[in-house]
């Protein structure tokens, strides 16, 4: 029943999401505020009675650390590489006026940039890497199944802006990522060798995004 609910309570979270990023198509800063509502503040005042113990960041092991930063900038730097491949067959064009159209311009950016390295990574680990898998008993479901939603949620953001190869190449590559990640959280206990990850990887994205708002 535990992994029922967890499973459940997942996909309700991730379609309310993606309804409000592909049907409502607000504004950026109120897709960051039902993203914190859903991810973060609904579970705390639910589980708040329970603890979180993966959250306990101090008690992270050095190798864990040590594995999560050569593995943050390994992914770092597949990710601007695969862009630089791919950039011809992306419609930069129809990103860039899908970012205009949330109210993210070159101009806001860098505060965009700063939320999304620091908050938004945070509340995506303690959802998918954190929260979900401690619903899950078996070993097999707390690895592949939070690296599966994690994928499906984004590639439902990305839906407008990339072919249906590049789409499925991207759910294969963001659900071995959050595989990656879910297996250096295993040894620690905690979630903060994942959170380095994925800062690593959104440092990634983020020089993607300086490329294409300043440099296209």
């Amino acid at each position: 029943m535990r992994t029922f609910i967890g499973v459940l309570a997942t996909i309700a979270s991730i379609a309310i999401l993606i309804w409000i990023e592909q049907v409502l198509e607000v504004a950026y800063i109120l897709k960051t505020m039902a993203k914190a509502v859903l991810f973060l503040l609904i579970p705390f005042l639910l589980l708040r009675k329970n603890g979180f113990p993966f959250f306990h960041l101090r008690q992270t092991d050095r190798k864990s650390m040590n594995i999560a930063i050569v593995s943050g900038i390994a992914i770092m730097g597949m990710i601007v590489a695969t862009f630089i491949i791919l950039q011809p067959y992306i419609d930069i064009d129809a990103l860039l006026d899908d970012l205009a159209d949330a109210g993210v311009t070159s101009i806001v950016f860098p505060f965009v940039a700063f939320y999304i390295l620091f908050g938004n990574s945070l509340l995506e680990e303690f959802f998918f890497r954190g929260l979900l898998p401690s619903f899950l008993d078996r070993p097999l479901l707390r690895l592949f199944l939070p690296s599966f939603f994690f994928a499906i949620y984004h590639i439902a953001i990305f839906l407008p802006w990339f072919s249906t190869p590049i789409l499925l190449l991207a759910v294969v590559g963001l659900w071995i990522g959050g595989i990656i990640f879910q297996l250096v959280n295993e040894r620690s206990g905690t979630i903060l060798p994942s959170w380095i990850i994925h800062m690593f990887a959104d440092i990634g994205v983020l020089l993607v995004g300086v490329y294409m708002l300043y440099f296209y």
